[in-house]
């Protein structure tokens, strides 16, 4: 982990109220203490108690505002672990030799998850998830959008 990313990371689990700022969790003293993983696997379940916590007061009061704040809290805890596990930086060097009065350069880039797709994403660009074709015996086997003419076989 990266000073970049634990920066990054710690944006997500700071908040401000009337000028305050307030850490959810600091993770520069976590990081003094524990590794990575460690980090992680703790904030993964603080995640979990915040969401217990969220299904119980959902029972209680829907309208209260905790409600909103557990939200909140959440998905600042979320997004913070993506970006640790995410935000890991590569470090390439290119080393030129120094007698031919070359310098190093070093290139720093993130990786990227750009290749992979996303579970969630399983519907069409209206919204809609279509359902599939020729699941029903009586089925024709046309594919048909919402809106279009349909017959009826009496």
């Amino acid at each position: 982990m990266t000073y970049e990313t634990l920066q990054e990371a710690q944006a997500y689990l700071t908040q401000e109220r009337n000028g305050e700022s307030r850490r959810l969790i600091d993770l520069e003293h976590l990081r003094s203490k524990h590794n990575t993983t460690e980090i992680l696997s703790f904030l993964k379940d603080y995640r979990k108690e915040k969401e217990r916590a969220l299904r119980n007061m959902i029972l209680i009061d829907k309208t209260h505002r905790k409600v909103d704040q557990l939200v909140a809290s959440i998905f600042r805890i979320y997004m913070a672990i993506k970006t640790l596990e995410d935000g890991e930086v590569i470090h390439v060097h290119r080393v030129d030799p120094v007698s031919d009065g070359k310098e190093v350069r070093k290139i720093v880039g993130t990786k990227s998850r750009t290749g992979q797709s996303s579970k969630l994403s399983k519907r069409d660009s209206s919204g809609h998830s279509r359902a599939g074709v020729g699941q029903d015996e009586d089925h024709d086997g046309e594919d048909r959008t919402p809106g279009d003419e349909t017959r009826c076989i009496a």
